[in-house]
């Protein structure tokens, strides 16, 4: 990992804005599939800090969910994205990678949005 990804990573966490997603609702895991490669470029750099702010269980949770890359897969399957708030606490989930979400759910309508991303 390039050690300014890393720091730019802990910088966003440290400074970014905090909102209140239900990471488990339907709506919430579309937006993240829709908005995969924003989310994966967001949170692939703060993977190297997890090992500091998770405990070993959530650790390991993370590292199953990561199939051991250490990086997020380029497509979120299903057990990914249930197991992700889990595994992660909804503090840092929304920290990392909250910005993007919440952009998503205040701007478009899922029911219209979901079917065309699956074609």
């Amino acid at each position: 990992m390039n050690f300014f990804k890393t720091v730019k990573a802990a910088v966003n966490i440290a400074t970014s804005a905090t909102y209140d997603i239900d990471w488990t609702k339907p709506e919430v895991k579309e937006a993240a599939i829709i908005h995969w490669k924003e989310v994966k470029a967001a949170a692939d750099p703060a993977l190297c800090l997890a090992s500091m702010r998770l405990t070993a269980e959530q650790n390991a949770a993370l590292e199953k969910l990561l199939e051991h890359k250490g990086i997020f897969p380029e497509e979120p399957t299903d057990e990914l994205l249930d197991g992700l708030p889990k595994a992660i606490p909804e503090a840092s989930l929304n920290r990392i990678v909250g910005s993007i979400i919440d952009t998503c759910l205040n701007n478009h309508n899922h029911t219209a949005v979901a079917p065309a991303a699956a074609a």
